[in-house]
């Protein structure tokens, strides 16, 4: 339950700089999903249904800041997460390539799945807006995985050391 709260809150805290710094600075396609590669690190790191119910609420998130269709977002990182957390099965998250390509992969897969959606709720959307955000998210992923490991490791500390001894 902790880590929900903590990814809940770096969802919030990279919405906010994306949208109000990143935007207006850089163009759309430089600007990297960082919830996906979230989603594709709880795959990996946290196989349960709690990382399920936290990608799906990073999924709805990402709907409310965005201002488009509520869902579609919530049900692609769902799927997201259930695929990855299939494949983290069979292959381990140590190579820097299987990082950047996985990520780019599964950004390739979300945006499918966005078009899929969106293209059946009869609004246009251009297909080719979905290459060159994936491959610039794949290449900014292992910075985004170390941040990751390093906050988990700081709250594991973080809670061992509030921890209390219990004498016997």
């Amino acid at each position: 339950m902790k880590s929900f709260f903590i990814y809940l809150i770096l969802a919030l805290l990279f919405l906010v700089i994306e949208s109000a710094l990143l935007y207006p600075i850089l163009p759309s396609f430089l600007i990297p999903d960082v919830l996906l590669i979230m989603v594709f690190y709880l795959g990996f790191s946290n196989r349960s249904t709690s990382g399920a119910l936290t990608s799906f609420s990073l999924g709805y998130i990402a709907d409310v800041f965005s201002g488009g269709i509520i869902g579609t977002s919530s049900f692609t990182l769902v799927c997201i997460f259930a695929i990855t957390s299939l494949l983290a099965k069979i292959v381990s998250l140590n190579s820097v390539l299987i990082k950047i390509g996985g990520t780019i992969f599964m950004s390739i897969l979300k945006g499918l799945l966005t078009y899929i959606l969106i293209r059946l709720l009869n609004q246009e959307i251009p297909f080719y807006i979905i290459l060159l955000p994936s491959v610039f998210t794949g290449i900014v992923s292992p910075f985004i995985f170390n941040l990751f490991k390093k906050i988990e490791l700081k709250a594991k500390v973080a809670a061992y050391h509030t921890m209390k001894k219990i004498e016997l």
